[in-house]
């Protein structure tokens, strides 16, 4: 029994050993923590006090002088009474564990320069300290006098010129201000030159379940969705009296005929288990955008700011985005006109088409059957062939080598596996024609060889289903239309005609193939990367290769009649 008095004695006095209070005072102070220990005149600057305890035996209250050189002027906060250069403040330590912080901001307009200091001084029942800061004050430079003094210029003539009116200049106005606001930006802060400014794409996302669920990508995850930014604003500061400042910035869409806030613009909310909804919680019901900034104390500085919208309630339209930075008691607004446009591209249209020609595969399936018989056993062996030659000279050369060839040139590189996908495939294609002129052996040729890859690679995509549709439609009908298979002999000027028909297919496939990637994706190309491909992958890969094909088709010909 003894013992364990003993022991418990021996913690308990252990425990008040090492409880105590940590002070932290930091003046001037930045959120980043980088800034120099400077102070420059007329400038305002907050100071940081953060008192941490642990382990006292009660909850203990303190009070917490700050006493700056004569010229500095403190402003009342939270916690802080300001009177002239000193400020008070009380504060209740918890005996657990707790942080207790708060910001003073202190305007300094003294004119004595070089090193200063500032005296802190905390006193509770069993807790006091003293503590100097030293930091430097300095006097601004001509140019960034020349600045104060021409803002204060230009605001005092519109004020003027607003209420006609004589009245003194509050020099804490124009301690900050906004300079430019820019949007949309990206993510580094540059604008896209393709794009038109003051003009915010939105995603589209009335189709999203239906895209994910075509690329296997199951169900719609929202949250990911809602906590994406839509853009980027690049928000240029002017300082020119280098304060140092937490600040909120807020961004707001307003309509131009009312002057009402109008939804759209959400803050991107909390993700948890029980809630994963980006567009819900309690940061979003204000219909803004809302971020913490903080100046440094540089005469300029730039933010790159996200932007969330509510893709369920936003309209397209002309708005007024209202920009507002705003704390300790002063307001910047600046207007900018903006533009809200969904992306309707042709997108939607290709899978429509690409619809249409599944449908229609799936009408005339019944043909294959009678295609076969008529080219019989020696030609559906020969298309078997030919498939697995494709198979093995197009798919998979492309396959295993075509992540190598695009790590060399980019998005370039589609026009060197286009020689096998386009002059291959299409020699091929023609020679088989050649051969046997019957209506489905090109499309027994693409089945075969999608169920080869199929089984290979296991590329059995609904996406891949529909670019075969279109690839077998097309080719079906531009065949059918230049009557290739009811003409009784092929001759080269016929043929070059069938080539250019054949390549202008092709062209067309590849259309509808970038638009689906696009759509499907949400990929980007560029107009004029869309007409190269159409160009050369289409038209004149597959027009040569139809023009090798007919030459090769004849030679084989002959082989197969002796």
């Amino acid at each position: 029994m003894k013992i364990m008095t003993l022991l418990l004695l021996l913690i308990s006095y252990v425990q008040i050993c090492f409880a105590g209070v940590k002070l932290e005072a930091v003046y001037p102070y930045s959120l980043d923590k980088k800034g120099e220990q400077v102070v420059y005149e007329g400038s305002t600057m907050p100071f940081y006090l953060n008192l941490t305890s642990f382990d006292l035996p009660e909850d203990e209250p303190v009070s917490v002088k700050v006493t700056f050189p004569e010229g500095f002027a403190c402003m009342s906060g939270t916690n802080f009474q300001a009177t002239g250069n000193v400020a008070a403040a009380k504060f209740l330590l918890n005996k657990n564990f707790a942080h207790s912080f708060d910001l003073l901001y202190v305007e300094a307009n003294g004119k004595t320069f070089g090193s200063r200091e500032a005296l802190v001084e905390i006193t509770g029942p069993t807790y006091s300290e003293k503590r100097t800061i030293n930091f430097t004050y300095v006097e601004p430079d001509e140019k960034q006098k020349a600045l104060v003094q021409k803002e204060k210029i230009q605001q005092q003539a519109s004020a003027s010129s607003k209420k006609k009116a004589k009245r003194k200049i509050d020099n804490k106005r124009f301690n900050w201000y906004i300079q430019s606001v820019t949007i949309p930006v990206d993510n580094q802060g540059l604008k896209n030159d393709k794009e038109e400014a003051g003009v915010l794409y939105v995603r589209d996302t009335s189709l999203e379940s239906f895209r994910n669920r075509m690329t296997g990508g199951g169900a719609t995850n929202w949250s990911a969705v809602f906590n994406h930014p839509a853009c980027h604003l690049l928000l240029d500061m002017r300082n020119p009296q280098r304060d140092i400042r937490v600040l909120k910035f807020k961004a707001e869409l307003i309509n131009k005929q009312t002057g009402e806030n109008v939804p759209g613009l959400i803050t991107a909310g909390k993700t948890n288990s029980e809630s994963e909804n980006g567009w819900a919680g309690e940061m979003s019901k204000d219909n803004e955008s809302t971020a913490l900034i903080s100046l440094d104390g540089k005469k300029s500085q730039t933010f790159i700011l996200p932007i969330y919208v509510d893709y369920f309630t936003i309209l397209e339209g002309d708005y007024t985005l209202r920009v507002t930075v705003e704390g300790n008691g002063q307001k910047k607004i600046q207007e900018n006109p903006l533009t809200i446009s969904k992306r309707h591209s042709l997108g939607l249209l290709a899978v429509a088409f690409s619809f249409l020609c599944l449908l229609i595969v799936f009408v005339c399936a019944y043909k294959i059957k009678d295609t076969i018989y008529q080219i019989g056993a020696k030609g559906a062996i020969t298309v078997a062939l030919f498939a697995t030659i494709a198979f093995g000279g197009i798919t998979l050369p492309t396959t295993i080598i075509g992540d190598f060839i695009h790590a060399l040139l980019g998005p370039f590189s589609g026009l060197v596996t286009g020689l096998l996908s386009g002059i291959f495939q299409y020699l091929l294609i023609v020679s088989l024609l050649v051969l046997y002129r019957k209506p489905g052996v090109v499309s027994l040729l693409f089945f075969v060889k999608f169920m080869l890859n199929g089984v290979m690679f296991g590329h059995f995509t609904p996406l891949g289903m529909l670019s075969l549709s279109v690839s077998v439609v097309a080719l079906e009908v531009v065949l059918y239309s230049v009557g290739f298979f009811k003409k009784k002999t092929l001759s080269k000027n016929y043929m070059l005609l069938v080539a250019l028909a054949l390549g202008l297919c092709d062209a067309l496939t590849t259309f509808v193939n970038l638009e689906q990637m696009m759509f499907f994706y949400r990929l980007f190309y560029a107009d004029w990367y869309i007409s190269l491909y159409m160009l050369v992958n289409g038209l004149l890969y597959s027009s040569i290769g139809a023009l090798l094909g007919f030459k090769t088709g004849n030679k084989l010909k002959q082989v197969m009649g002796e």
